[in-house]
Parts: structure tokens; C-alpha cells; sequence
């Protein structure tokens, strides 16, 4: 249906994208095997029978990594990731024959015995690939400071600021302010010919700011 789409990009309906810096990125980048987001190489899954995102061990088999133990492939993080196009037919092509195997169509039996949630999914139907058929799968993980997951200038972990590509949990009214700021401001592509570089400090969201609480490691 679309013989010239190169990446798919997805992103929540929670983020507001300065979508040019990252198709800029991405002409830059070879459409083939190709994985770009906020790439979580270590996260557990919930062994917790209790909680929404549990999963068993028959939704997602023990792996035993030396350093970390149960731990989930490297996926990209949800609220913003693209791939490339043949990658994402070799997804399409084991979906398919996940659904036909069944017989039953998407049924809730059938996602409940899928490991959960989406994101971590899609990086064990990766991780798969690689080990089953062989895959490679090109994991651009080095862009993690475009990306304000706290949408407050005053937070402490990834917090908007000037270089940010992507800020995460945004609500409508945050998103009209972000478009107005940047509509005001320079251009993107001028900015980051002025600057000379890939990162171009852009207009400042501050005003846009929301009031957010940093979880605390204890």
C-alpha cells in the first residue's frame, strides 16, 4: 500500500514532536533493519500475579542475563520510536502467522498469553528474530537527551529543556502552548544551521512547563 514509506514513525497522543530535527536524523540514516527511540536495555518484567502488566511464565519465558536476570530484550519505549519499513514487514509477516496459527483472530485469550505491555512485545518479536531467524536489527540508542520525559523545566530526570526533540505527557493545552512558542521562534532548520550541529538549542517551552512530582530512587 505505501512502496516508498522508508520508517514508520510512532509516537503516544501525549507527546508533542518537533517532527523536522527528526526526519532531518533520519535522512541521514539507512532504511534498512532500523530501530531509533529511547531504548530500554533493562527492564524486569512483573512477576506479580496482582498487577495490570503481569506476566507469566508461559506469556514470557525466564531469561537469565548474567549481570541483570530477568530482564526484557532491549525494546524502544513507547512514547516515541521509528522503523524501518523492511523491518517492520518482517513484524507484520510474524503477526500474521501468530494470527493464523491461532485461527481465532485477536481474542483476549489470545493477548493474554502475549507478553505485555506493547513496547516490551515488540522488542521480545525483535529479539526473536535475531535469535530464530537470524536478524539484524540496527538499535540507534544514542539520541536519549532529545527526549523530556518530565514536562517541567524544574524537574530532575530528563526535564524539558532547549534541545529536546520530544516532550512526553503533555495535555492538549501544553501542546497549543509548545506549537505557538515554536511558531514565534526561529526556525527549526535556521537554528540548526546557525549552530552548525545536529542538536540546535530551539525556543524555550519553560512557559509551557507543567507541574510534575520525580519519582524518588530510594
Amino acid at each position: 500500500a505505501f512502496p516508498n514509506l522508508r520508517f514508520l514513525v510512532r509516537l503516544d497522543d501525549d507527546v508533542y514532536l518537533r517532527p523536522r530535527l527528526l526526519f532531518a536524523h533520519l535522512e541521514r540514516r539507512a532504511a534498512a533493519s532500523y530501530l531509533w527511540g529511547n531504548i530500554d536495555h533493562g527492564s524486569n518484567p512483573v512477576r506479580d500475579p496482582e498487577h495490570p502488566h503481569y506476566n507469566s511464565f508461559a506469556q514470557f519465558p525466564d531469561r537469565k542475563h548474567p549481570l541483570f536476570g530477568d530482564i526484557f530484550p532491549p525494546y524502544a519505549r513507547g512514547h516515541l520510536w521509528v522503523m524501518s519499513a523492511d523491518l517492520l514487514a518482517r513484524i507484520v509477516d510474524v503477526w500474521h502467522g501468530e494470527l493464523q496459527r491461532h485461527g481465532a483472530g485477536v481474542t483476549l485469550d489470545f493477548a493474554a498469553a502475549l507478553p505485555h505491555p506493547d513496547d516490551p512485545a515488540l522488542g521480545v518479536t525483535l529479539a526473536n528474530l535475531v535469535e530464530d531467524d537470524g536478524v539484524t536489527v540496527n538499535i540507534d540508542d544514542r539520541d536519549l537527551n532529545v527526549f523530556a520525559l518530565n514536562p517541567s523545566c524544574n524537574a530532575t530526570y530528563l526535564f524539558l529543556h532547549g534541545r529536546a526533540w520530544a516532550v512526553h505527557h503533555v495535555d492538549a493545552e501544553a501542546v497549543r502552548c509548545m506549537w505557538r512558542v515554536d511558531a514565534a521562534g526561529p526556525p527549526v532548520a535556521a537554528a540548526a544551521a546557525a549552530e552548525g550541529e545536529r542538536l540546535p538549542l530551539l525556543a524555550d517551552l519553560c512557559e509551557c512547563s507543567l507541574a510534575v512530582v520525580d519519582e524518588v530512587m530510594e
